[in-house]
């Protein structure tokens, strides 16, 4: 395989990899929504602040409450970011170009689920229910506002599209020098 395949191939996994762990954080943290007083809701949970809390009488914590279909979404962009970078990593160590279009074909997919999440949560978080999250007892309007944890699937989605477009350079340019030397 040529150097400069193999160095792609390595650039790629990991920007892959950082993409992975802003994807993991994304995923496993409640802040996609944060209303600045400790009320969040996440793609699994949802948290009631202290604050809001001592209004409605109740007592602060998060529950579960999976956000459809986003969660969805996020769960299968991550799995096919995992099986991407080890068709990528395998890719070096074993001479086939189907592996290095599978790669190609996963990272590709997995980014389309990533940016389908963070889409489809931008549509879903300025329902009157997410938006004014959470509706306080006071008759108080609090207003939501993106958090950190959709950011961070953002940036994730950016690394991702870095990552593939230094991966369909490296196939493109394999798939060249192989045509070339097969002349």
């Amino acid at each position: 395989m040529p150097d400069l395949v193999r160095i792609t191939l390595i650039a790629t996994a990991a920007i892959s990899g950082l993409s992975l762990l802003l994807l993991i954080i994304s995923v496993a943290t409640p802040v996609w929504l944060d209303d600045g007083n400790g009320d969040t809701i996440g793609l699994f949970r949802q948290c009631y602040g202290s604050a809001y809390a001592a209004l409605a009488g109740t007592s602060s914590g998060c529950s579960n409450q999976n956000q459809a279909p986003q969660a969805g979404l996020s769960i299968v962009g991550l799995l096919l970011l995992v099986f991407s970078i080890v068709a990528v990593i395998a890719s070096m160590f074993i001479d086939k170009p189907i592996i290095l279009w599978a790669g190609l074909g996963l990272l590709y997919f997995s980014s389309m689920f990533v940016m389908s999440t963070y889409a489809t949560w931008g549509v879903n978080s300025r329902s009157p229910n997410s938006y004014m999250f959470p509706v306080t007892v006071t008759g108080s309007v609090n207003y939501t506002s993106m958090g950190y944890s959709y950011n961070l699937c953002v940036a994730a989605h950016y690394f991702l599209w870095t990552a593939l477009t230094i991966l369909a350079f490296s196939v493109g340019h394999a798939f060249g020098k192989s045509r070339n030397e097969g002349s």
